[in-house]
C-alpha cells in the first residue's frame, strides 16, 4: 500500500485514525515518523498530518483500544510521543465509550460513541499503516512488530 499516501476519514465519520503513509521515515535509531492523528467528528487532533512516531503511537492506541475493549483496563489515555497531547478512552453505557482529547492535563473535548465506530474508526487504518510498513521491508521493526501484535489482539486473536 505504499501508493496509498493518506488514510484520511469520510465526511461521515464520527472517530478515525489518519495516517500519512507518504510521510513515512525509517529513523537511524529505528523510530518510524509520518502523519498520525485522529479526526473526532470532523475535527482533526492534534492537527492535521501531525507528525509523530506514527507506528508506535498507533500501536499504543490499538493496543489500548484492545485492552479496554475486552475489559481489560477500564479507562485509558494514549499520549503522542511528540507535544503534550493525548486521546482518552472511558466507560459509558453498554455498547459505549467516552472519547476524550486533550493537552497536558486539560480535557479538550468529549464525545460518545458506539465502541464499533470506534473500532473500525482504528482498525482500518492501522492495517493499512501496518501494510505500508511491511511493503517498505520494515517487518522486524519492534514497533511494526507490537502494532501487527495489538492489531490481532484487536480481532480476539492475541495472547
Amino acid at each position: 500500500m505504499i501508493g496509498t499516501s493518506l488514510s484520511a476519514p469520510a465526511v461521515d465519520v464520527e472517530f478515525q485514525l489518519c495516517c500519512d503513509h507518504e510521510s513515512l521515515d525509517l529513523a537511524r535509531a529505528g523510530a518510524i515518523w509520518g502523519g498520525a492523528w485522529i479526526e473526532l467528528r470532523g475535527e482533526a487532533f492534534p492537527e492535521p498530518g501531525w507528525n509523530d512516531m506514527a507506528v508506535a503511537f498507533t500501536g499504543d492506541l490499538v493496543d489500548a483500544l484492545a485492552s479496554f475493549m475486552q475489559g481489560r483496563k477500564r479507562s485509558c489515555r494514549i499520549r503522542f510521543y511528540d507535544g503534550p497531547f493525548w486521546v482518552g478512552l472511558g466507560p459509558s453505557g453498554p455498547g459505549e465509550v467516552l472519547v476524550s482529547r486533550g493537552e497536558s492535563d486539560k480535557e479538550k473535548a468529549q464525545v460518545l460513541l458506539s465502541d464499533e465506530a470506534v473500532v473500525q474508526g482504528v482498525r482500518s487504518n492501522a492495517s493499512a499503516l501496518l501494510d505500508a510498513c511491511w511493503a517498505r521491508q520494515w517487518g522486524d521493526n519492534p514497533d511494526v512488530v507490537r502494532l501487527a501484535r495489538a492489531l490481532k489482539s484487536l480481532d480476539g486473536q492475541g495472547d
